[in-house]
């Protein structure tokens, strides 16, 4: 074997391999003490990258998750308000129907109407004052909010709340212009002839826009009554979100005690003749069938009748007798006489609508003095009377239909909330995985680089001590 001084290469082999080892063991140290594999570019390029943008989904998924949670959080507030509030509105129709009784006094009209008055109040402290992290959430103030719940941009989720004071709640309403009925004979009616507007040369064609959607009607039959649209626009009150109700009222005055003649509302018909001219009788009979009626101060009788063909009064077989209706004077004979029935077509929903025209023949202002629902607020009820009693009943209803659409919009987005957490957190699971077999450090493997680079580097010294020994081998030959 040759013997150089000058260059010893089993000394620089073994410098070589001693270095080899020496960076194996800092690397085996570097993930042993951080857990890693990657701990820079250098480890793994693409490696990096990869967990890096694992990395960013993560943990936006998780902050998206906590935003999720501030949103159920927030809607059960909200429901939790609107609870109380739909208990207020309870109450409140409870004492309207109380009001409504005939025995109550205008003194006991006026206790009950106090105690609305608080709760009309309570009602709107409620609306005013809910609020989740400085945020009020009933005022009307809260709009449309998004709820970032995803880890990119625009996954989000919608929360509506509208304004739920009492004077923003009730029922939404368009009443038609009262349509006028004239009589060439004896009888005197709104039947079921009546119409609420001429189709006979011209097509009634309009669109109602509501919180469910737009429904359409036409109609071009010219024996079309208000009743007909009525019914009409109730088989798409699930288009719409509106229902409508037809409403006649008649006035009777001055029944003369031979009155024989009968008057018909809807499918119930009442003799005048068993009433021998006494209007107090004929109420009770008519409250006892269910329909709305009143003695007013004048004496007179008026008769308020919903979605029924109409009101008829009819000559009897002696054609003796009179009756005022309306303020005209109809005598039971063959003479002829004008007589006044008012009719109306009314619409009505738990929020705000429009009615247009599609364009082209007879104008929906024929039908209705109105194009867009006005508001008849829980803030304004007033049950000192029996008229306001009874229109309380319906505004009170639309508004807890108002809250009880809000409250299952908030159930509905609160279990959206709680799916997406279910689906986001299986996920980040998922990708957690995914990042960990990537990025993070096999300490089985990493342990065993490590007792080997010890080794090598244990042996690399050893023999860089012998190699380094071997120019000493010169000095014995030169003796």
């Amino acid at each position: 074997m040759p013997l150089y001084v000058n260059t010893n290469v089993s000394s620089l082999n073994a410098q070589r391999q001693l270095i080899s080892s020496g960076n194996s063991l800092d690397q085996a140290f570097e993930r042993l003490s951080s857990g890693f594999r990657i701990n820079s570019a250098a480890d793994d390029a693409a490696g990096l990258q990869i967990s890096n943008r694992l990395g960013s989904q993560i943990n936006g998924l998780n902050q998206g998750n906590r935003n999720a949670n501030d949103g159920i959080s927030m809607a059960q507030t909200a429901e939790g308000a609107l609870d109380e509030s739909t208990n207020i509105l309870q109450r409140m129709r409870t004492l309207s129907i109380q009001s409504a009784n005939g025995s109550n006094s205008d003194a006991d009209r006026a206790a009950l109407q106090k105690e609305i008055g608080n709760l009309q109040q309570e009602l709107t402290r409620i609306a005013e004052t809910t609020s989740f992290g400085g945020k009020n959430l009933l005022d009307g103030s809260f709009g449309t909010e998004q709820y970032q719940v995803g880890a990119n941009a625009n996954e989000t989720i919608s929360v509506q709340l509208g304004n739920m004071s009492a004077d923003a709640i009730g029922s939404y309403d368009v009443k038609g212009a009262s349509t006028t009925f004239d009589s060439s004979s004896a009888t005197v009616a709104a039947n079921q002839d009546y119409t609420s507007v001429d189709t006979s040369t011209n097509t009634l064609d309009f669109s109602i826009q509501g919180s469910e959607g737009t429904a359409d009607y036409t109609y071009s039959n010219a024996a079309t009554t208000i009743t007909d649209i009525s019914e009409t626009i109730n088989t798409k009150s699930a288009e719409s979100g509106v229902t409508a109700k037809t409403s006649v009222t008649a006035t009777l005055s001055n029944l003369t005690n031979d009155a024989t003649g009968t008057l018909e509302i809807g499918d119930k018909t009442f003799s005048l003749e068993a009433y021998g001219g006494d209007l107090s009788k004929l109420s009770e009979d008519l409250g006892k069938s269910g329909i709305r009626n009143e003695i007013k101060d004048d004496g007179s009788l008026e008769i308020t009748a919903e979605n029924v063909k109409g009101i008829k009064v009819s000559a009897g077989a002696t054609d003796t007798g009179s009756v005022d209706l309306a303020g005209t004077t109809v005598d039971f004979s063959t003479a002829n006489n004008a007589g006044v029935v008012d009719a109306q077509l009314e619409l009505s929903s738990s929020n705000d609508f429009a009615v247009t025209d599609n364009g082209g023949g007879t104008d929906i202002g024929d039908a209705l003095n109105a194009t867009s629902g006005s508001l008849s607020e829980v803030g304004q009820i007033d049950i000192s009377t029996y008229e306001g009693s009874q229109d309380a009943l319906k505004t009170i209803d639309a508004a807890i239909s108002r809250i009880d659409a809000q409250r299952a919009d908030l159930g509905a987005v609160q279990n959206r909330f709680q799916a997406t957490i279910r689906n986001q957190s299986n996920i980040a699971e998922n990708l957690e995985g995914a990042k960990s077999r990537i990025k993070d450090a096999d300490f089985a493997a990493e342990t065993a680089k490590l007792t080997q680079a010890q080794i090598l580097q244990q042996a690399s010294q050893t023999i860089l001590a012998q190699a380094n020994q071997r120019p000493q081998a010169a000095l014995q030959l030169l003796g």
